[in-house]
């Protein structure tokens, strides 16, 4: 974070900036929480609201939207050294045990037959936690192939 903007000054500009945001989507939904790790300069901001389904998203598509905008915004301001996530009910928690879940499976299947098994097309934060999972398993890769929303891993068995 710069000198000139403290926590507490974030704090105020991070919660008025998604609540405009918020407001401006039409959704019913707002900051409900707030927390802060100081050791790792992570705000965590949880929404609620009736449109809590809505403010997710397709596989949550709407909450990295919300969340790449709140990043973007902060790094205009001169703030780069902060991690902002957004999320709603636990959501990102569910999503990441499917996902850690279904990467153990497939890295398992591309050992067992051999063969490189491709995922469907995920976003960067995605791909990343299942390289993250593949790197630590004996006899399989990963790699990510492709270009945009299109973007994929690839689970590849070491010979």
């Amino acid at each position: 974070m710069s000198t000139e903007t403290t926590n507490t000054d974030f704090d105020i500009w991070l919660e008025e900036f998604l609540t405009g945001l918020l407001d401006r989507t039409g959704l019913d939904v707002w900051v409900s929480e707030m927390d802060i790790d100081e050791n790792t300069q992570t705000y965590t901001v949880q929404l609620d609201g009736d449109d809590k389904a809505r403010a997710i998203g397709r596989e949550g598509q709407m909450l990295n939207s919300l969340q790449h905008l709140a990043i973007s915004a902060a790094a205009n301001r001169g703030v780069h050294e902060v991690r902002i996530v957004i999320d709603v009910d636990g959501y990102r928690n569910r999503r990441d045990s499917k996902l850690i879940e279904d990467a153990e499976y497939l890295a398992n299947e591309a050992i067992s037959t051999g063969e490189p098994i491709e995922m469907e097309p995920m976003c960067a934060r995605d791909r990343r936690l299942v390289h993250m999972i593949v790197s630590k398993m004996d006899g399989v890769k990963s790699e990510s192939f492709g270009q945009g929303r299109d973007r994929f891993v690839r689970l590849i068995p070491r010979r």
